[in-house]
């Protein structure tokens, strides 16, 4: 019987026992650190990360971008979208995102044109599905009625390139 007396807790013991257990036991976990805080403001965390974004993109992602950019998409079916793709596209290159490419598809300027046909081929295996529909759409439309010869063939050869890819 005296085995069983000593390996038997004392009432000391188990008053510790029941201290250290439960809700009281946790809160003083995380209170000494054992587990990191979240961020403060969740709004705050986004403006800092969205601020880190625009300083990776470097020119694209300043304010002036922005304006040329909205002014770009505003203009389109204007007399002035032309002039907008022309000041948009001379002071930062061709976009990167293929919505945007599309509307410069557009814009009846040979140059522009084949230009923004080569950096589609190179976007569209990143496109999602929907994308790919709407550029593969586009260059028949392209192919088959610009008033450009040379944007035609070249509208056409893009075209079968693009096919050849989702084949594989």
């Amino acid at each position: 019987m005296s085995d069983y007396d000593d390996e038997r807790p004392n009432w000391r013991e188990l008053d510790r026992r029941k201290d250290r257990s439960g809700f009281y036991g946790r809160q003083e976990k995380s209170e000494k650190g054992a587990r990191k805080e979240g961020p403060k403001n969740r709004w705050q965390s986004g403006r800092v990360k969205e601020a880190l974004d625009r300083l990776f993109l470097g020119e694209k992602g300043t304010p002036e971008h922005d304006k040329l950019f909205s002014k770009l998409h505003s203009s389109y079916g204007s007399g002035s979208f032309l002039k907008h793709v022309n000041a948009y596209t001379g002071k930062y290159g061709l976009p990167d995102d293929a919505p945007t490419l599309l509307l410069i598809l557009d814009t009846k300027d040979e140059g522009i044109m084949t230009a923004a046909l080569e950096k589609l081929k190179g976007l569209y295996a990143s496109l999602q599905a929907r994308q790919k529909e709407d550029v593969r759409r586009k260059l028949s439309i392209l192919a088959m009625a610009d008033r450009s010869q040379k944007v035609r063939e070249r509208a056409g050869e893009a075209l079968e390139e693009l096919n050849k890819q989702t084949n594989l």
